[in-house]
């Protein structure tokens, strides 16, 4: 019997040190760490503390790009666009993309057809956007903050800062300031799931007992279980599908940093949380300026730190520890299960995807201009004069320099032919 026991525990320990070991690797896929409103290409766009973030199923990432009060879009190459509202314009009307305003958005989700649902926290409401960016009004009335459930615009919310969709089509509002997570029906039956409004709190049990404090994150995974980095509490809570909710991880009031078991960990102002298909859930420790990493492993739950140094604000891709965040919001997954962050304070969108840069050109005379995205300083600009296996590629860093947002360099058109690449060691 002792055996067993001791062959459990063990087995038990090296599962957690297997997942101390699995980090994250960190880019960054756009923006700059300088607040702006810019489309573009890659590093070249500019957003203002971007707060949310959710992906669809062809691969293009939206952002609700928070003070700029406006929907962004990302093509998986890395091509910025304003998709829906008008930069630095506030308001509420329904409209085609630009046509449409936003008051200070902050949290995003796309459902399996394409249909994008954004917190509007300004305005105290919840949008829909068509996958043409047709946007209406899903939940909600523009100045009116309250708690009542309802039909449509019928409802009130206070301050919802995220949201979720599950395969269903129902929508789950983290209601922020009334400390509740509200259900948006398909036909737009608006009721509060759990919690009580108005009476922030800690305690589990029942979704009619159960109290949050502050919640900004949710997330919900294949059995329609729900997620939600409960802010203020410092902790992250389950509510099943059958109406129970427990603290899954963190404790109560308890802030820190510590990756461990249970109610044993510690979370400082967590953000942004997203489940995986294998049931892993990944949380932005926001005030932390990590990412953590919650596992089942048999009955526990095991958090630990995939990148990012705690306590440590920077800017820096890199991997695990050697990341830096500042204060990370929304996280997304696309379909391929690659990892996307919300880095608020850097104004910059980050991803575990290795994104290959865009190589372009121009011709002047006898020069060839190449210039490329200063993201992708981990890529060598390189030449060879034949295609054939076994070819010979020569890194070219003679006079690349550094001009703005992208690495520029000029080369002398040669007799013969000349190819280029972007290479990553």
């Amino acid at each position: 019997m002792s055996f067993s026991i001791f062959a459990s525990a063990g087995a038990f320990l090296m599962s957690v040190a297997l997942l101390s070991a699995q980090t994250v690797s960190i880019n960054t896929f756009a923006g700059h760490d300088v607040i702006g409103i810019a489309d573009g290409v890659s590093s070249s766009a500019r957003f203002s503390h971007p707060n949310s973030i959710a992906a669809d199923s062809t691969g293009n990432i939206y952002v609700a790009d928070t003070e700029n009060s406006t929907i962004r879009k990302i093509t998986p190459n890395g091509i910025v666009t304003t998709f829906a509202g008008s930069p630095g314009i506030t308001g509420s009307t329904n409209g085609m993309g630009t046509s449409a305003r936003f008051f200070a958005p902050q949290g995003i989700a796309v459902d399996s057809a394409g249909s994008i649902y954004v917190a509007d926290t300004g305005n105290a409401m919840i949008r829909k956007i068509t996958s043409e960016g047709l946007v209406s009004t899903l939940a909600g009335s523009a100045g009116y903050a309250n708690s009542f459930d309802g039909q449509g615009t019928n409802a009130q919310f206070f301050q919802p800062q995220a949201l979720t969709v599950d395969r269903a089509g129902n929508v789950f509002v983290a209601d922020t300031w009334n400390h509740t997570i509200r259900k948006i029906s398909m036909g737009g039956a608006v009721t509060t799931r759990a919690g009580l409004a108005g009476n922030p709190g800690s305690l589990d049990g029942s979704v009619t007992k159960a109290r949050f404090n502050s919640p900004t994150g949710i997330a919900v995974d294949s059995a329609t279980n729900l997620y939600v980095a409960d802010f203020s509490n410092h902790t992250i809570r389950r509510i099943t599908a059958s109406g129970s909710v427990s603290t899954i991880a963190g404790s109560p009031g308890l802030w820190g940093n510590v990756d461990g078991t249970n109610k044993e960990s510690r979370f400082f102002q967590p953000q942004g949380i997203v489940a995986d298909n294998a049931g892993n859930i990944f949380v932005s420790d926001s005030g932390n300026q990590t990412i953590r990493k919650i596992s089942a492993i048999g009955t526990n739950w095991v958090v630990t730190t995939v990148a990012g140094l705690p306590g440590t604000a920077g800017n820096a891709d890199g991997n695990g520890s050697s990341a830096r965040f500042s204060f990370p919001g929304g996280l997304a997954k696309d379909g391929a299960g690659y990892l996307y962050i919300a880095d608020l304070g850097n104004n910059t969108v980050r991803t575990e995807r290795i994104v290959p840069p865009t190589l372009r050109f121009s011709v002047s005379g006898n020069q060839l201009m190449f210039s490329w995205p200063v993201s992708a300083s981990a890529f060598v600009f390189e030449s060879t004069t034949a295609l054939f296996p076994g070819e010979v590629w020569i890194a070219q860093t003679n006079g690349v320099i550094a001009s703005g947002d992208e690495f520029v360099t000029i080369k002398n058109r040669q007799n013969g032919s000349e190819f280029y690449r972007l290479r990553r060691p």
